[in-house]
Order: C-alpha cells, then structure tokens, then sequence
C-alpha cells in the first residue's frame, strides 16, 4: 500500500473516523499513553517517544478487517482531524475470533467515542465475518469498560486470573 493510500479514512461515524497510524501521532499517542486515567489498564511495556514510533512504523499500513494476526488503528474527530484514540483488532482464525481493545484519550473520554467507533467496527466485522466470535479482554477493575461491552450486547464468558481480565464476548452467528 503506498503512504497516501494508507493516511484514507477507512470507516466513519457521525463523529469519528479510523485510519492507518501515522509518525505525526507520536505526541498525541506519548500524551495519552502515559496519563494515569488511560494507562491504568493497559499492558504496554514502554511508553516512550521511540517505542510509540517504532509501534507506528510496524502498524502504519494496515489493513482494515484483514487477516493479520495484530492491527491498529488512530480514532479521530471527523470535525478537525484530532486524534481521540487508537484500536487495536487481533485476528484469531485458530479459536474463529477477533479481539478489540479501545483507548480513548484522557481527555475524550465519557463522550461516547468508545461506544460510537465500537459499534461501526462491530458492524463491519459482522459483515466480513459473520461466524467469528468478537471478544474483549477488560482488566477486573475496569468498571467503564466492563460497561461498555456490555452495553454492546457483549456477554461475560469467564474471567481469566493469568491475565487478570475478564473474557467478554460477542458471539457469531
């Protein structure tokens, strides 16, 4: 994929869109990454500058609902371009599912973004992969995202104590 291609949206929302990552996202992604609000529940190992732009370089291109193992993706404003987030989508053909991660920035969260983009990203799985089961993994404190999945329609299967997360799942069809 050439770069111009890569920097298209790839899906909207009446306020957001997703598109590939980009190196002009390492200062919105540094800022977020490390205030407390949004890496509570993270698992990343490195937060810094160096680290968030070798993460891009590896994820900058992309492709939306492919078959890679591991993609990411920026949140944005439709309005102005701000970066809001990122989305992180693991795709499992082996156990037939796809594991979402959200982080949306400490300072849009508790405005519906998370819900907004998850429900297109949902609805464009369920197109492409009608049969796969859609799950997230929330850390066992994580009161809002346990909220929100549920509020998706996402059901909690178990919890798993090696990753100190519950599994939450959207099941196929």
């Amino acid at each position: 994929m050439n770069r111009k291609a890569s920097l298209m949206k790839i899906l909207n929302t009446d306020r957001l869109y997703l598109r590939n990552l980009k190196i002009s996202d390492v200062d919105n992604i540094y800022d977020y990454r490390n205030n407390e609000m949004c890496n509570k529940y993270q698992r990343w190992n490195d937060f810094s500058k160096d680290e968030i732009k070798s993460f891009i370089i590896k994820f900058e291109n992309d492709n939306f609902l492919s078959v890679k193992a591991e993609q990411h993706f920026a949140i944005c404003l439709e309005k102005n371009d701000v970066l809001v987030g990122e989305l992180a989508y693991f795709y499992n053909e082996e156990d037939n599912c796809i594991t979402l991660g959200i982080t949306i920035s400490y300072q849009h969260q508790r405005d519906g973004f998370a819900f907004e983009i998850l429900t297109e990203v949902i609805r464009q799985i369920r197109i492409q992969y009608p049969s796969m089961d859609i799950v997230g993994l929330i850390d066992k404190e994580n009161r809002k995202s346990i909220k929100l999945f549920e509020k998706l329609g996402f059901e909690q299967e178990c919890y798993e104590a090696s990753i100190f997360s519950y599994v939450y799942v959207l099941y196929g069809k």
